[in-house]
Parts: structure tokens; C-alpha cells; sequence
């Protein structure tokens, strides 16, 4: 009985020394794994930050690639010196008010207006001045129509001004006087004052498509120039053999 009762005390601290290997053990396991989880949650903070600075880059981007996307297509529409739409624009907008106004029964009125003695501008003054000459007549031809209407560049010294929802072709007549008067007004230093020599077409009365009604527009803005500047003539509804001699001429003179 007494040799038993010291094998069984002798192994009681063996076992408590086995013991406390053990939870030494698993404490070294836990710190163990709390680093782990300590790096892992550091890696995932690290990998977020960069998600979101990635995002915002990304966002950024695509703000900065539409930004140019935009520009690049308005100046593939818009003229560079007047920034007035060109040509290929105007005749986007033409052809769509064709559509309307076939749908609506509505009349449309182009005028071919061509600045009067612009050369002489551009020779006794020099290109700068030309240049600002067209810019400030640009935005004279813009605060004169409607919002609705489309002021273009045609090329050089001529532009186009489509009015949409006419309902008679007096109305054009109408603009076309504004118009001289406000250009007449636009550049006060210039002598003599600026004027412009317009020629007008109706729609469908003179053309159903946009380059016939350009043509004509140009013909009577040809024969309001031979009468004179600061003018403007009508596209006749008569046809001849030679179109620029089938028009009506409506004079407004200052």
C-alpha cells in the first residue's frame, strides 16, 4: 500500500507538467494564430485601399476618356474659328427637320447668307481682323434666331441658318431683315459697317432634300448680291433652264 501510494504521488506532477506543456502549447498556437489573422487582416486592408484607390483611378479614367471623347466629337462637328456646328452637323440637323416637318406639315426656310466685301476686310485690315470679323458675326447670326434654329459655317465668309417650324415663307423674310440689321451692328468699328447678301430657300416649295435646297439658298443669295449688298432674295417658284435666274428678289436696304 505505501510503495503504491508514492508511484501514484510521484506521478501527479508528471502530469502537471504535462499539462502545462500543453496549454504553453496552445497559448504559442493562439499567438501564433492571432498573428496570422493579424496579417491576413492587414493584407485585406492593403488589398481594399488599393480596390479603392483602383476604383477611384478607374472612375477617374473613364470621366477623363469621356471628357475627350466629347471634345473630340464636338470638334469633329463644330467649325474651329467661329465654333459655330459645320457643315456636316448642319446637314444632320437639316435631314432630321425634313423628317419633322414632313410629319408636322410644318415649312422649312434655309438662309445661304454670304458677308459683303469680306475680302476687302480681310486685305486693308489683315487676317486677325477677319477672323474676329466672322467670330463676331457668328454670334450676331445666333442671338438673332431662335434656339430651336441652327446657325452654321458654311466655309469661308458664308454661312447657313436653317429655321425649323416656319409656318409661312414671309417669316424668313422676317429673320432675314434681323439679321442684316443685327450684322450691320455687330462690328461698329468697321467702315463701311458690315453687311451680308442672303439668298433664301423653302421647303418642300423649292426642294425636298438638303443639298437642292442649299442650292438654291446659294443661287438667290447670288442674285440678292448682283442687286446690291445688304439684301436678300427669294428662290421663285417657277423653274427655268438656269436656276439662278428663277427667282424672286425682296430687297431689304438700310
Amino acid at each position: 500500500m505505501t510503495a503504491e501510494r508514492g508511484k501514484a504521488e510521484g506521478e501527479a506532477p508528471k502530469g502537471a507538467y504535462e499539462a502545462r506543456a500543453n496549454v504553453t502549447a496552445l497559448k504559442r498556437e493562439v499567438a501564433e494564430a492571432e498573428k496570422r489573422l493579424l496579417r491576413t487582416n492587414e493584407a485585406l486592408r492593403e488589398a481594399n485601399a488599393q480596390l479603392v484607390v483602383s476604383s477611384l483611378r478607374a472612375h477617374t479614367d473613364v470621366e477623363t476618356c469621356a471628357k475627350k471623347l466629347k471634345a473630340a466629337s464636338r470638334a469633329a462637328q463644330h467649325d474651329a474659328l467661329t465654333e459655330l456646328p459645320n457643315r456636316m452637323f448642319l446637314r444632320d440637323r437639316f435631314e432630321q427637320a425634313i423628317v419633322h416637318a414632313r410629319r408636322d406639315d410644318t415649312l422649312l426656310a434655309l438662309l445661304f447668307l454670304d458677308v459683303d466685301n469680306f475680302k476687302e476686310i480681310n486685305d486693308t485690315l489683315g487676317h486677325a481682323v477677319g477672323d474676329d470679323v466672322l467670330r463676331r458675326a457668328a454670334r450676331s447670326l445666333v442671338s438673332t434666331v431662335r434656339a430651336g434654329d441652327t446657325v452654321s459655317r458654311h466655309g469661308g465668309d458664308e454661312f447657313l441658318i436653317l429655321l425649323a417650324g416656319v409656318s409661312k415663307a414671309s417669316d424668313a423674310a422676317i429673320v432675314a431683315q434681323k439679321v442684316v440689321a443685327a450684322l450691320y451692328a455687330a462690328v461698329p468699328s468697321i467702315d463701311p459697317r458690315l453687311t451680308a447678301s442672303i439668298g433664301i430657300s423653302i421647303y418642300p416649295r423649292d426642294g425636298n432634300d438638303v443639298d437642292t435646297l442649299i442650292e438654291r439658298a446659294d443661287a438667290a443669295m447670288y442674285l440678292a448680291k448682283k442687286h446690291g449688298p445688304g439684301g436678300f432674295a427669294f428662290h421663285s417658284e417657277e423653274c427655268t433652264s438656269d436656276p439662278r435666274e428663277s427667282l424672286t428678289i425682296l430687297r431689304q436696304q438700310r
